[in-house]
This record gives structure tokens, C-alpha cells and sequence, in this order.
């Protein structure tokens, strides 16, 4: 029962304004992103051409060229990741539409399926439309091309270091594409603890306009940039973007990162639990 209901609620919301708003922003976002790139280095040689999968809208690398669709990307996505379902349980809740579900499944079950849910619409609608730029550039740029943004060698001591920084580098070297798949999945993961946060937090503050529940992660991303910048150059950085998006060459941690979206992930747990608690007293 508790799997079914969630598999319903995710092809529930997967259908709403929020998902599909989200989702069209950044299939646009993306075909821009590679129509850009078709038209930039069309008829370049295959000696001079970039490697594919770094010339994609999710690549730090990209800053290195253009900024521009990167920049973009970063400055929505706090505002994105809440869209597809972190306002699902906030809005039912304003309009009774949760009694039926909650007398079936209990206060706590059907709120712990709907953070489930978050969680998978969430990652669908951040990982689909960048897992299609993948495909698109696998078909439309050569697949042995290798070269980097920051035009560096691939023997130099610069681009072996930079290398060494990314996160799963090894991955980076053995299997390139296997490497943007996986970190375009783990991206998607990450946006999905987001948005499944978002609707935590509503979960136990009860908020009369939707609009502030935008704040948590909002506010938890920037603190990261700030962080970020105030630290200095030379250590493990703390930016989201610096590290989530792919070929980020600034030193940093996965195992930090992926405790702190662990404890992100029980805390939503904790958050929905203790309040589907509290209103059945």
C-alpha cells in the first residue's frame, strides 16, 4: 500500500504546474544550451574540438568559455528545486484535499509516501532534461574529441591537477560519459533532498503564503556560496555549485558533501515524522 500510494502521488504531482513549469524551464534552458554549442564549433576539427560532455549545461568546465547558461542555471536553481512537489503537502493541506488519503494510509504514512514522492519528482524533473544534452551531444559532436575549456594540455601538470580535483576523478579518466551520466544522476539526487526538505520544513510551519517556503533552500544554498568565498582558496571548498555541477576543478569533498545531504535527508525524515505525530494527537 505505502509503495503504491507513493508511486501514485509521484505520477500525481509529476502531472501538476510546479513539475512541469520546472521541467520546461530547464528543457529550454538546455537546448539553448546545445544549439549554442552546435552553432559555436560547427566544422571544427576534431583535433581542436572539446570534449562533449563538457561543453553540457551542467559543466563547470563551461565557465572557462562562457558563463552565461551557467551563471543562469545557478541563480535558479534555488528557486527551481522547490517547484515540482516541495508545495504539494502545504497546498493540500490549505484545501482539505489530504483527509481521504490520511484516513486510508495514517497521518504519518501518507506524509512519509509524499516526502517519497517529492524526493522521485523532484530528481525525474532535474535529471531527464540533462541526461537528453547528453544524448544530443553523444549524437552531434565527435565522441573522441578531448579537449578542456581551460585549453590546457592533456599532459599538463595544471590539467592532471584539475582533474585530480574533480569529484569521482578516477571515474572522470577510466569512462568520461559513464562519469557525466553518474554525476548528472547524483546532481538529480541532490536537487531531489532538496525539494523533498522543502516540503518537510512545510510540514511543521504552517505558512499562509506559499512564497516563504522558497526560504530554507534558498536560504541553505546561498549560505554555502558565502561560506564558499569567505574560506580560504586553498581549502576544501563549500559552494553547492562548486560542488554538484560536473568537472568542477576547486578542491573538495565527497564525503562532506555527502553527509551533509544525509543529514539534509534524515532531517526531512525526522521533520515529517514528528509532525504527521503531532496531528493525529
Amino acid at each position: 500500500m505505502f509503495l503504491r500510494t507513493t508511486l501514485t502521488q509521484t505520477s500525481f504531482l509529476l502531472r501538476k504546474k510546479g513539475a512541469l513549469a520546472a521541467f520546461y524551464i530547464l528543457l529550454l534552458m538546455v537546448l539553448a544550451n546545445f544549439i549554442g554549442n552546435v552553432l559555436a564549433f560547427q566544422g571544427l576539427d576534431v583535433i581542436q574540438m572539446y570534449h562533449p560532455m563538457k561543453i553540457l549545461l551542467l559543466s563547470y568546465n563551461r565557465v572557462n568559455y562562457s558563463a552565461d547558461m551557467t551563471i543562469l542555471l545557478t541563480q535558479l536553481f534555488p528557486i527551481l528545486v522547490a517547484c515540482p512537489a516541495g508545495f504539494s503537502l502545504a497546498r493540500e493541506y490549505q484545501l482539505g484535499m489530504d483527509v481521504m488519503a490520511v484516513s486510508r494510509l495514517g497521518q504519518r504514512r501518507f506524509r512519509m509516501s509524499r516526502l517519497l514522492a517529492a524526493f522521485l519528482v523532484t530528481f525525474i524533473v532535474f535529471t531527464v532534461p540533462f541526461l537528453l544534452e547528453i544524448l544530443l551531444n553523444c549524437l552531434s559532436f565527435p565522441l573522441n574529441a578531448t579537449g578542456d575549456l581551460t585549453n590546457w594540455g592533456y599532459y599538463d601538470s595544471a590539467y592532471r591537477t584539475a582533474v585530480d580535483h574533480y569529484f569521482m576523478g578516477r571515474l572522470f579518466v577510466r569512462a568520461p560519459y559513464l562519469y557525466a551520466v553518474v554525476g548528472t544522476l547524483l546532481f538529480g539526487a541532490a536537487a531531489g533532498i532538496l525539494g523533498a526538505f522543502t516540503m518537510a520544513v512545510s510540514s511543521v510551519i504552517k505558512v499562509r503564503y506559499n512564497v516563504f517556503l522558497f526560504l530554507p533552500v534558498f536560504f541553505l544554498l546561498n549560505l554555502s556560496m558565502i561560506l564558499g568565498v569567505m574560506g580560504p582558496a586553498d581549502r576544501i571548498s563549500l559552494r553547492w555549485d562548486e560542488n554538484l555541477l560536473l568537472f568542477s576543478e576547486v578542491p573538495k569533498s565527497g564525503w562532506l558533501l555527502g553527509g551533509i545531504f544525509l543529514l539534509l535527508a534524515a532531517a526531512s525524515a525526522g521533520l515529517v515524522w514528528k509532525s504527521g505525530g503531532k496531528d493525529c494527537l
